[in-house]
């Protein structure tokens, strides 16, 4: 109770205060969001109930079309996200991955450095096979630890080796739009900017592959006594090869060519939405899929998005955003820099450790970073550098909810993640600076 009533504080001082010149309904807005925000952070209210009591007080008082602030349930990003639950689901109930992958392991995992090779690898192919990032990573990492389990490692090198196929699987979904559905289309839908896959990668690809060289040296630099220590462990002289059954190659064959077409979606012009709602009904017509498995969509999830995405739009209709951000501009250097390069990127982290969330974050910093750089800079380049320092930094496990899964299902402590994290700061600041800055200046972007 004491708590709750903690939480109300703030909130309250901003709508009988109303600081700034906020009228009602920009204080009302304002406090809605700021009690949302302390109950999504603190777990004070059910995430759900939280995200409903926003959408119904920004659909009262936002002074913003309902069609707006329901945006994302009426997108087709939504349609996309909905069925990658369902057919990364199909993939999982197959077992295809696991008796593909894990004989790759044994046979050609024979090194540490093989090892990080083979992640790689296997961390970009999955983007195109499981679209629903979540999916992805457990699986991955379902199959990893099932093959450590079988070579004997050590409990504290597979601590550090399942800690980087959760950190490292961040960095590579920054390659691509369909890397991260959820963050990625958010990211979008929050700064209110369309691009397609193809200028993503044109930004992000290049870059982001060498901070992932980067991050992983700096990581083999903080954890090579438990990383070497894989190359001491026990090795079986040849695993079985598994049976693949007819049923098998199948399933196989359908999910071959939804990857197909998705890959090539920029040849054919079919939407990837329509591929992966097509995919997952030839699931079920072979038993991969039954109605059961359409639990699988998180839809707690699904109305946390839509109240998070609807929050740039209503406060930049309601005007909350000119007031509130108007006053941060003297903060900003007058010309974009390298010093209004690093405001951002900072004001975007320090956010971040308080907010957690990445969406959450996006969603309070990004409108404003956008409305200050108005006139100033690229919009495309500072939704990005925003990203990037929300996304790729993370101190503890709840900073990031693909190294959280992990965390969560105790694969790693919190000491392992906190202890990557001056290392990480540095080089995604470095990073930030010197590789993706330097790529955009050198395609003129």
């Amino acid at each position: 109770m004491k708590n709750h009533i903690l939480a109300l504080i703030l909130p309250l001082t901003l709508i009988f205060f109303r600081p700034l010149g906020l009228n009602f309904n920009q204080s009302m807005v304002l406090a809605a969001l700021v009690l949302t925000i302390i109950w999504w952070t603190k777990g004070f209210v059910n995430k759900l109930y939280a995200s409903i009591f926003l959408l119904v007080m920004f659909a009262i008082f936002g002074q913003t079309p309902l069609i707006e602030v329901l945006n994302f349930p009426l997108s087709e990003t939504f349609v996309m996200i909905v069925f990658s639950y369902v057919f990364s689901q199909g993939i999982s109930n197959s077992k295809l991955a696991q008796k593909l992958i894990e004989p790759y392991l044994h046979k050609y995992g024979r090194n540490y450095i093989r090892l990080f090779v083979i992640i790689f690898i296997l961390q970009f192919v999955m983007i195109f096979v499981i679209p629903q990032p979540f999916s992805r990573i457990i699986l991955l990492s379902l199959i990893i630890k099932e093959f450590f389990g079988g070579i004997k490692l050590s409990k504290n090198s597979q601590n550090v080796w399942m800690f980087w196929i959760h950190a490292s699987s961040v960095f590579i979904n920054m390659t691509l739009i369909r890397g991260d559905l959820i963050l990625n289309n958010a990211l979008l839908n929050i700064a209110n900017i369309q691009i397609s896959e193809t200028t993503w990668i044109k930004y992000m690809a290049v870059p982001s592959l060498m901070f992932y060289m980067i991050a992983c040296a700096g990581f083999l630099f903080v954890f090579k006594k438990d990383i070497i220590e894989y190359n001491k462990a026990e090795r079986t002289p040849k695993m079985e090869k598994q049976n693949i059954t007819k049923r098998d190659k199948i399933n196989l064959s359908i999910i071959a060519v939804v990857v197909v077409l998705w890959a090539t979606e920029s040849l054919h012009g079919i939407s990837g939405t329509i591929i992966v709602i097509l995919g997952s009904l030839a699931m079920f017509s072979t038993n991969m899929l039954s109605k059961k498995d359409l639990k699988c969509v998180d839809l707690k999830l699904m109305v946390f998005l839509t109240a998070a995405f609807s929050i740039g739009r209503v406060m930049t209709y309601s005007g909350t955003s000119d007031l509130l951000f108007s006053n941060l501009i003297s903060f900003f250097p007058k010309e974009f820099n390298t010093m209004y390069i690093l405001v951002v990127v900072l004001v975007s982290m320090v956010l971040h450790m308080v907010l957690g969330s990445n969406i959450t974050t996006l969603s309070v910093a990004l409108p404003g970073l956008l409305l200050i750089s108005s006139g100033k800079a690229d919009p495309v380049m500072v939704m990005f550098l925003s990203y990037i320092a929300v996304c790729a930094h993370f101190v503890l496990p709840f900073h990031q909810v693909i190294v959280l899964i992990g965390n969560g299902n105790k694969l790693y402590p919190n000491a392992t993640t906190i202890k990557y994290a001056p290392m990480l700061t540095t080089l995604v600041i470095v990073s930030i600076l010197f590789i993706y800055r330097t790529w955009w200046l050198f395609l003129r972007l």
